[in-house]
């Protein structure tokens, strides 16, 4: 299995509000995340940082993983405490009051995989020639899409598509989406939106299936995003099982 991650600037914000994580622990583990901090001047920079260091923590000592409920109870308990480490630190500094981040990762055992998700972060798949979307965005256009009311192309450009519906470390408890996936993929995209919310899925797919090292893909996806203005920053995490670039 290979991965790589990179993170980005972008071409207009002052200061990289993303944070990534990419790393295993003892027993072999994956764990894979990205952290888009929100609040823009509030210290989005922060809440992001405090998450992504708060798992990375907890996996390094994480038990192995038995069973589909041991690896989602071991991910809803530690997510839900690095909210609650943001929330608290928000609510005794006054210049950090109202940060929080998105969260979206990934957990792979030799068996198993499963991934996880707050906010509008995503995680895609590539499972042959079939790319998948595998997190729902929480956010305003994310319902709208879900109920039928606007479609995907429509959500890119809606003037709302940046309001948040869900959160890590806004409120005391925050929702968490954590599903199991299948373990046969070819390659996993993990990614803020800087990069979805820019660029169509069909020039990611075909980065994607491109036969390239998997670090050249990971700089073509945040070349993409600098190409459609550079509005955000940008963060990929790429993981390929086997010889997933070799087809």
């Amino acid at each position: 299995m290979r991965s790589y991650c990179l993170t980005d600037q972008g071409l207009v914000r002052k200061t990289n509000q993303d944070s990534i994580l990419l790393t295993h622990n003892q027993n072999g583990d994956l764990l894979g995340a990205v952290c888009d901090g929100i609040g823009g001047g509030v210290a989005g920079d922060v809440a992001s940082g405090l998450a992504v260091a708060a798992l990375k923590e907890a996996f390094q000592n994480a038990p192995r993983f038995e069973n589909d409920q041991g690896a989602k109870q071991w991910l809803h308990k530690e997510i839900s405490k690095a909210n609650e480490a943001i929330f608290v630190q928000a609510s005794q500094t006054i210049h950090q009051k109202g940060m929080g981040t998105t969260l979206v990762g990934v957990l792979i055992t030799d068996q198993d995989a499963y991934n996880f998700n707050i906010g509008d972060s995503r995680t895609y798949g590539l499972y042959g020639k079939e790319f998948v979307l595998l997190t729902e965005d929480h956010n305003l256009v994310g319902d709208l899409v879900k109920s039928g009311e606007i479609s995907e192309e429509e959500a890119m450009h809606h003037p709302q598509r940046n309001l948040l519906t869900n959160a890590l470390g806004i409120w005391d408890h925050v929702k968490i989406d954590i599903n199991k996936i299948k373990r046969d993929f070819d390659c996993l995209l993990i990614c803020s939106d800087g990069l979805h919310g820019y660029v169509s899925n069909e020039k990611i797919y075909r980065v994607l299936m491109e036969s390239i090292d998997i670090k050249e893909k990971a700089q073509k996806l945040v070349e993409l995003s600098k190409a459609a203005g550079g509005y955000d920053n940008v963060s990929v995490i790429l993981i390929e099982n086997g010889d997933a670039h070799e087809k």
